[in-house]
């Protein structure tokens, strides 16, 4: 055989290899890719949307928990505080039981649930107010660190600008 029979034979060893290399990436082997790629986006967006409904189910169900707080805590007596210095807030049954369902359904941790409950149900100082807020955060992903670190100021029993109090 000569070298350019042998030259020909390869060349065309190569395209035919080629050519059906291209029909089964073409034909076959990129549509499953492609379906593969497809499926995977899909299931990425549904998980992505299922995220961020849990997310934003377990912010409001957080704030709502902050501000019922604010009520059950501006309803308490404490030692060395006159009542009308404190305004009292106010939540109803309901309002605490879906904050408590949606806490119960969407938090990673108990920590914020166990601190309301704690509020509700035990003897605490105002100040327990900087433990559930911080609670709060860390759950909503902000971060792991203290931020509010003022526990003698930590609860606003009522402020002088307040229309309601100005009769």
């Amino acid at each position: 055989m000569t070298t350019i029979e042998i030259l020909k034979v390869v060349g065309l060893s190569l395209t035919g290899a080629s050519l059906i290399n291209g029909i089964i990436y073409k034909f076959w082997l990129f549509p499953k890719i492609n379906k593969d790629l497809k499926s995977f986006e899909s299931n990425l967006k549904r998980e992505e949307s299922i995220n961020e409904n849990r997310w934003q189910i377990k912010r409001t169900a957080c704030l709502n928990a902050l501000n019922i707080a604010d009520s059950v805590l501006s309803n308490k007596e404490y030692p060395n505080v006159r009542k009308e210095d404190i305004k009292p807030g106010k939540a109803t049954t309901e309002e605490v039981r879906t904050c408590f369902n949606e806490l119960a359904a969407s938090c990673i941790n108990s920590e914020v649930i166990d601190i309301l409950k704690k509020m509700m149900f035990e003897s605490v100082s105002p100040d327990i107010i900087v433990d559930l807020r911080n609670a709060v955060r860390n759950e909503l992903g902000f971060d792991d660190k203290s931020f509010d670190k003022d526990r003698e100021k930590a609860f606003v029993g009522k402020v002088g600008c307040d229309p309601d109090l100005n009769m």
